[in-house]
């Protein structure tokens, strides 16, 4: 990075610190134990900072961490897990979007025509086709398998563009269409999906796409959020306050932290996690069908 770069992304700012305190305000009043639950489940913390990093370097969602982790760590069922990332991606992405539009890395022309067909495909997939357990689970492996290849490929990618030509415009509509039916599937799809295709099919800038990618992702997982938290119900708040306040600093720190080193190991990293997480899923799910 530029040397003048590094100024351009903080840290700890005084809104990161306001926001904590009242966290820590309202998780303290909001649960009967809240000692307990903490010292119960504080693990979910570093849980969420790793789920946003790898969701703001790679606009990979954070549910390629947090579904695996609490369906086979803490045996949530597949769609509590669900809106667990949900809620949790929504603070994560959003923290990590406010960064990566501090950087000027996001394409604001390309949102209008993005957000319009993310927003149809998420309700056709909450509303059409509402997501049962056996749905996440069956969906999650091959999605996770699919954006760990797309990482892989687009890796090396530098991109020779910072704008779409307008014949660009009906492909991307459908593709961020695409992208939001899996994302209220699987909690993934829509910001790696939308990068990818940038970068592969019109030569996109590497870090304008996955900064387009992270803020759909970030514009998606608040629709999600508030349809189940607000609609739906269901989510489990005992687990998401943890993850959530860890998706706020992980989220903070995926673009700090693309600031200042070379972030191809990482990105590596994070595709073979999510190329290990599909296998594993779609292996438990195919010993399912044969019993």
């Amino acid at each position: 990075m530029p040397q003048g770069s590094k100024s351009q992304i903080r840290l700890f700012t005084p809104a990161m610190i306001v926001i904590t305190l009242i966290w820590c305000v309202i998780f303290y009043f909001a649960f009967p134990e809240p000692l307990g639950l903490f010292f119960e489940k504080w693990p979910l913390i570093f849980v969420g900072i790793g789920g946003a990093i790898i969701g703001n370097l790679t606009a990979i969602g954070g549910g390629l961490v947090f579904i695996p982790f609490t369906m086979f760590v803490y045996h949530l069922d597949p769609v509590s897990s669900l809106k667990l990332a949900f809620v949790s991606q929504s603070s994560g992405m959003t923290s990590g979007a406010f960064g990566w539009l501090g950087r000027r890395e996001v394409p604001l022309k390309l949102l209008w025509w993005t957000v319009p067909s993310l927003i149809i495909g998420t309700l056709i997939s909450t509303f059409v086709f509402h997501p049962s357990a056996m749905l996440v689970k069956s969906m999650f492996g091959p999605v996770a398998i699919l954006t760990g290849m797309l990482t892989l490929i687009t890796m090396n990618r530098i991109g020779t563009t910072d704008n779409l030509p307008i014949r660009a415009k009906i492909p991307v509509f459908i593709m961020s269409m695409l992208g939001g039916l899996i994302t209220g599937w699987v909690a993934i799809g829509e910001g790696e999906i939308i990068a990818a295709f940038c970068m592969i099919a019109y030569g996109l800038n590497a870090n304008k796409a996955i900064g387009l990618g992270v803020v759909l992702l970030s514009i998606n997982s608040i629709l999600l959020a508030c349809l189940h938290a607000f609609y739906f119900g269901g989510v489990p708040w005992e687990f998401a306050v943890f993850t959530m306040l860890g998706c706020m600093w992980g989220g903070r720190l995926g673009p700090y932290i693309a600031q200042f080193m070379p972030t191809k190991g990482i990105k590596r990293f994070f595709a073979w996690i999510a190329l290990l997480d599909g296998m594993l899923i779609t292996w438990q799910v195919f010993r399912m069908y044969l019993k």
